[in-house]
């Protein structure tokens, strides 16, 4: 079981945490993009590792869709597992076990990415750029973004020790709203590592799944889309030059025109 403990400890790094009173387990997304995910995904990741049936469901308070596990001696197994209780930015880390087994954090990286991770595409804004490329959303990224500096420093040196490309930031957010809002350590794929991680990583979400999809089969990914929108783009059923008003020929026009010239 240790691929699917893995997993279920990336996840909950992500949008998991453990009560201090170690009563309680709340793991959850947004109620309409991570339904699926939740539904099919985390139940099932639940079931394997704790062997206990649980029921996704909406939590009106919070305004999220997930599950929550309410049974002590569950939690405490988890907790044996190298998860820690309490606020993430001091506790979040890849447990020791899974560090430096390329197969573990892969399957640590999956949980992680699938509730944490977000797919996206800009468009193309430097003097190389066709009209095209300009207008459209091409150039596709992968972005996680976490609270801990330890764990974001973490997969960079692991994903650097397998020899995969990738880059870091911090997001400096500071006093806001008379809050004080923790910094954001980012990382970032781009390029050809996107489909390099979907190859290694395999992604659960689909969230994430219809977002590269779409990219693969158009070449681009329209902003502000719906998970419902997104999957009747891969149906054929909407034509995502919708999303820019603007008609499905006017790639192979601008194709046309270059092998004129």
């Amino acid at each position: 079981m240790k691929n699917e403990i893995a997993e279920l400890c990336g996840a909950i790094m992500g949008d998991g945490w453990i009560c201090s009173s170690e009563k309680s387990l709340f793991i959850a997304g947004d109620p309409l993009e991570d339904k699926d995910y939740y539904d099919k995904n985390i139940s099932k990741l639940i079931k394997d590792v704790l062997n206990i049936d649980t029921i996704p469901k909406f939590f009106p308070y919070w305004r999220v869709y997930g599950i929550g596990v309410y049974k002590k001696e569950k939690i405490k197994k988890l907790l044996g597992f190298g998860l820690k209780k309490g606020k993430k930015v001091d506790v979040a880390f890849i447990p020791e076990w899974i560090l430096g087994d390329k197969k573990l954090f892969f399957n640590f990286l999956r949980g992680l990415f699938d509730t944490d991770g977000s797919v996206f595409c800009e468009r193309d804004y430097t003097k190389y750029a066709t009209k095209y490329n300009s207008k459209y959303h091409t150039r596709i990224r992968l972005r996680i973004g976490l609270i801990s500096p330890l764990l974001i420093n973490q997969i960079y040196d692991q994903l650097q020790k397998f020899n995969f490309k990738c880059t870091k930031r911090k997001l400096i957010r500071g006093f806001k709203h008379n809050r004080n809002n923790h910094d954001v350590y980012i990382l970032e794929i781009n390029s050809k590592w996107v489909k390099e991680f979907f190859n290694r990583v395999k992604p659960h979400n689909p969230k994430h799944i219809t977002k590269y999809k779409i990219w693969k089969e158009f070449g681009f990914l329209p902003p502000k889309t719906t998970l419902e929108q997104r999957k009747e783009i891969i149906k054929k059923n909407i034509n995502p030059y919708i999303f820019y008003n603007a008609g499905v020929s006017e790639r192979s026009n601008e194709t046309d025109s270059k092998s004129v010239a």
